[in-house]
């Protein structure tokens, strides 16, 4: 009994043998692979080098110490005046769209503001207005355009003057 039980199982261990196990080409590619000498690494990249930068506080403000708030200079802004409606605005959101010219007054200039929820509003100004975020104040209007004098404070708190001009726009011409 013991010899009829060990035969089908010897039968079947030749068969198993003899079978394809589908691996071919991972045994073929693994042949190739380990005869070219193993792999290949690619060097690694240079290590750049960085700049450092040493802070000397010769000519730089302590970044840590509270700023001069107190104005200073020979231009300040006229803090206690009440702000007109270009203030409201910064000088790229203000375009000139044209002038006026009445009999016996001096020439306005019409300015376009962008409102912030969309469309626009129409302001009519004399010399001497105030337009912009920066205490500008303007100084002359001509046909095309017109002269913006502007307040700004710098890092040390010092105040100084610039001037902007504001010309007309393409599309007013049309």
């Amino acid at each position: 009994m013991r010899t009829s039980f060990l035969a089908p199982v010897a039968v079947c261990l030749v068969l198993a043998g003899c079978g394809n196990d589908g691996f071919d080409d991972l045994r073929a590619f693994m042949e190739s692979t380990g005869k070219d000498g193993g792999s290949k690494i690619e060097p690694l990249p240079a290590i750049k080098v960085i700049d450092t930068f040493e802070y000397r506080q010769d000519n730089l403000q302590d970044p840590f110490l509270a700023r001069n708030l107190r104005p200073t200079g020979k231009d300040l802004p006229e803090a206690d005046r009440p702000k007109e409606p270009l203030e409201e605005y910064p000088l790229d959101a203000l375009s000139m769209v044209g002038t006026l010219k009445k009999p016996g007054q001096p020439l306005r200039a019409v300015i376009k503001a962008k409102e912030p929820k969309g469309g626009f509003s129409y302001y009519t100004i004399k010399v001497g207005a105030r337009i912009g975020l920066n205490f500008g104040k303007v100084t002359a209007i001509n046909d095309d355009s017109l002269e913006i004098k502007e307040l700004m404070q710098d890092a040390q708190g010092e105040w100084s003057s610039s001037k902007a001009l504001m010309s007309m726009t393409e599309e007013a011409a049309r």
